[in-house]
């Protein structure tokens, strides 16, 4: 089996978690406490934290996502993590390999980790960190000589993702464990208040290093269209075709391409002025082909519209059903672009549900991507936090009426989407 969205250190049960933290004498408390005294207006009490949380079956009440909630609570989960791993390089090169070990026993034999380090990290820390991940790796392997785990390090939104990346490049030249290992780069974490178009250069000189110079070629992955309170689904639509525009290779999640417009009836949403004129603005350049997918909105209203759009306000749209059959429209437009394309989507079920806050299974995006014949891979995402495996999230996809025939080639089809595998095949059409 494959996996390609997995998180390296969302992939720790309690058990490990609590091991993990019981080994650290001086946890980040602030990094947890900070977003759970936000989220729930309650004080959190960390001295005598191991008294209270004394075994993993406690500490997993605390840490366990398994709620449908918003992003920032399951973030508060991950941070939970941070909070209690020392994140140096014995500890980052040993669960590296007890992860990889534990999902090769459950039948992975492909994997690709996502890893994120400090906003705060230098040069020498990306450097050992990366080198100690791909260690941990390699140590695994040997014990498993048909099994392989691959690194993607994610690199933060609004950071120095430029020096971050010229830093890893450069370690791939001067370092062949890290050159057969780290295989892409991926943006994750908080989505909101980071478009996609600032990263427009990057991913094409990402893309065209990649043509430069193809034995050191990285995959770029981008988690979008899944968490979307900052503006309207529609927008966030909008993220996913830009991020594909600009030449991602793998998006993560895409559930505003695929969920049910009913979804958003008689709500309301909101989002900045600025946003809303960029929306108008790629619905205007669509304009002829969007009507062609039933597109309501007459263009002189979208044109008046704009003009009088004033800066740094907020735009509220009510979703009657005008609004919700644009919304379909302008989905149905994406997913056929996106299949054009040829870009992966990576849908992982238990997390979608959860942190997109669908209400039955039914209503996973899932069902409309395959429909619409969408490349797409099955993953797990945080399987340590969501309590889920691969052989689980595939489960779920069979209770929503996916055929086992139709899960068995996604499966086998996914081994044309890893990082690798992609970049030389996007490569011949730069």
């Amino acid at each position: 089996m494959i996996d390609l969205h997995c998180h390296l250190y969302g992939s720790l049960n309690a058990e490990m978690l609590w091991k993990m933290g019981k080994k650290n004498p001086n946890p980040k408390w602030e990094r947890f406490t900070k977003l759970y005294e936000e989220l729930y207006k309650t004080k959190f009490e960390t001295e005598r934290f191991f008294e209270k949380y004394d075994t993993p079956e406690k500490l997993a009440k605390l840490y366990y996502f398994t709620q449908k909630a918003p992003f920032l609570e399951f973030q508060c989960k991950f941070n939970l993590i941070i909070a209690l791993s020392q994140f140096d390089i014995s500890e980052i090169e040993e669960y590296s390999f007890l992860i990889a070990q534990e999902h090769f026993k459950q039948g992975i034999n492909y994997i690709e980790y996502r890893i994120m380090y400090s906003p705060n990290a230098k040069k020498e820390d990306y450097i050992n960190k990366t080198i100690a991940v791909c260690k941990g790796f390699q140590k695994v392997e040997k014990l498993n000589p048909f099994h392989e785990a691959r690194l993607i390090v994610s690199l933060h939104r609004d950071g120095n993702f430029e020096e971050s990346y010229k830093w890893l490049k450069q370690l791939m030249k001067e370092n062949e464990l890290v050159k057969e290992y780290l295989v892409g780069i991926d943006f994750c974490a908080i989505e909101e208040g980071n478009p996609p178009k600032l990263k427009k250069l990057f991913f094409e000189k990402v893309n065209q290093d990649n043509q430069n110079e193809p034995n050191f070629a990285l995959s770029i992955l981008y988690h979008v269209g899944e968490s979307f309170l900052d503006k309207t689904p529609d927008s966030a639509v909008r993220w996913i075709l830009e991020s594909t525009i600009y030449g991602a290779h793998r998006l993560g999640h895409c559930i505003a391409l695929g969920i049910d417009p009913e979804t958003y009836a008689n709500t309301f949403r909101s989002e900045s002025s600025e946003e809303r004129k960029d929306q108008i603005n790629f619905i205007l350049e669509n304009y002829d082909t969007l009507r062609e997918y039933g597109f309501k909105t007459e263009k002189q209203k979208l044109i008046q519209e704009r003009e009088f759009l004033k800066p740094n306000s907020k735009i509220q749209i009510h979703y009657k059903k005008q609004e919700i059959e644009n919304l379909y429209a302008l989905q149905e437009f994406g997913m056929d672009f996106l299949a054009k394309k040829h870009v992966v989507i990576e849908v992982c079920p238990t997390s979608n549900l959860l942190i997109g806050m669908i209400d039955e299974k039914e209503k996973l995006p899932l069902k409309r991507f395959i429909n619409k014949n969408l490349k797409i891979t099955i993953g797990t995402d945080d399987p340590g936090i969501f309590q889920t495996n691969l052989q689980r999230e595939y489960k779920i996809c069979e209770e929503v009426g996916i055929s086992k025939d139709k899960l068995q080639l996604i499966q086998e089809k996914s081994k044309l989407y890893k990082s690798r595998a992609l970049t030389s095949y996007f490569m011949t059409f730069l």
